[in-house]
């Protein structure tokens, strides 16, 4: 057996330079292993890109009544979108708030001006004063040609925990808001990307880091089941936003659900494709013109329906059977145009002309004196609504 003696201080030198070596020659070689499919290369460089272009956005708010809640505040995401300052982000991040801060990537605080603000699309532009120097925006990509299955990437701000990066694929498409009503929204991406409060107005990008929708909402009791508003949607909205500092609709004044195969065929009454409507404003074109409402409730498979109103088929000659057409027939309309309508009403084709007005604003919620927002986001902080 061959033995060798060491004094101690030998082998406390021998211990440390061990150590340097592995250190020196083992660790590079775990950070390579680490990056080891072009996938994950990729990923890496998407988010160093977009961190930059992606902002944290605090929100502070004052309550109307000082015994029941002094102030609030929430925080969300935001997407730079060019070297001017112009920043999207969601509506509900900033809807009703005293004051708005923006940080930037590199740590920068700046205060905010909400430019416009749309609520129907939950899209809301602002604007900050940018410091001298190179500026990130981030690259707008083309929503409409997303395909199910696509890879997504999501930044942004969770729970104001910092930068977080998350990814997942296009898992459908579909609408937020529900089908009973006028303006139909454009369809929503619907994305298995884990996001969660104050991912709300961050950007959700494609594998080629161009921004093609921004994250919107969470479906409350599922798992991995997310929307995104899509970036061409956000375009025109921004658009209209910095025009009017607000998005001009036309209003006809229904509400309604489209008839169904199934519907048609249960119900022994006069139904053609269609929508049906189910509700007519107060004060508006439509109550003005007399279109009827139904007032029979029933239930088919487990919905409801209200029957007997009059049956929307077409709009200056074209159909609008699909939420699909209707939707795009609404968007060559213009408020204070007239239009010709045509409806069914108890089995028998009527036209109608009408002069559709601007869809009225809902109350915006009030708006308080500018409080500053403390440079540190605070614990127990209360949110905007996701």
């Amino acid at each position: 057996m061959l033995r060798c003696r060491l004094s101690r201080g030998r082998l406390r030198s021998w211990l440390v330079a061990c150590l340097v070596l592995t250190v020196c020659t083992g660790t590079p070689r775990i950070l390579a292993a680490a990056l080891v499919t072009p996938e994950e290369i990729n990923s890496v460089r998407v988010y160093k890109k977009m961190a930059n272009a992606t902002v944290l956005i605090a929100s502070a708010y004052v309550s109307a009544h000082h015994i029941a809640q002094a102030s609030g505040k929430g925080i969300g995401s935001g997407v730079l979108i060019d070297e001017q300052g112009s920043i999207v982000t969601n509506a509900h991040v900033v809807e009703g708030a005293a004051n708005i801060t923006v940080t930037l990537h590199d740590g920068t605080r700046l205060p905010a001006e909400l430019i416009g603000s749309d609520p129907q699309s939950d899209v809301a532009l602002l604007h900050v004063t940018l410091p001298q120097g190179p500026h990130a925006p981030a690259q707008l990509g083309d929503s409409d040609k997303l395909e199910i299955g696509q890879k997504v990437l999501a930044i942004g701000h969770p729970f104001g925990l910092g930068y977080a990066f998350s990814t997942g694929i296009v898992s459908g498409f579909g609408q937020l808001l529900e089908t009973k009503q006028e303006v139909f929204q454009e369809r929503v991406i619907q994305t298995t990307t884990p996001i969660n409060p104050g991912n709300s107005g961050g950007p959700l990008v494609d594998s080629e880091d161009r921004v093609v929708g921004i994250n919107s909402a969470i479906l409350m009791g599922a798992q991995n089941i997310g929307f995104a508003i899509p970036i061409n949607t956000v375009k025109s909205i921004v658009t209209e936003l910095r025009t009017n500092g607000r998005v001009i609709r036309p209003w006809l004044g229904i509400k309604g659900k489209f008839v169904t195969d199934e519907v048609r065929n249960l119900i022994a009454l006069p139904l053609v494709s269609g929508l049906l409507i189910i509700d007519v404003e107060d004060g508006s074109p439509a109550r003005a013109i007399g279109l009827r409402a139904g007032e029979l409730d029933v239930t088919i498979e487990g919905e409801s329906w209200v029957l007997g109103g009059d049956i929307l088929v077409a709009v200056n000659g074209q159909d609008v059977k699909t939420s699909e057409q209707y939707a795009k027939v609404l968007r060559q309309l213009k408020a204070k145009q007239t239009i010709e309508i045509k409806v069914v009403r108890d089995g028998e084709y009527r036209s109608k002309f009408v002069t559709l007005d601007e869809r009225p604003t809902p109350p915006s919620p009030l708006q308080h004196p500018k409080i500053e927002v403390p440079p540190v986001v605070p614990q127990g902080l209360e949110f905007v609504p996701f």
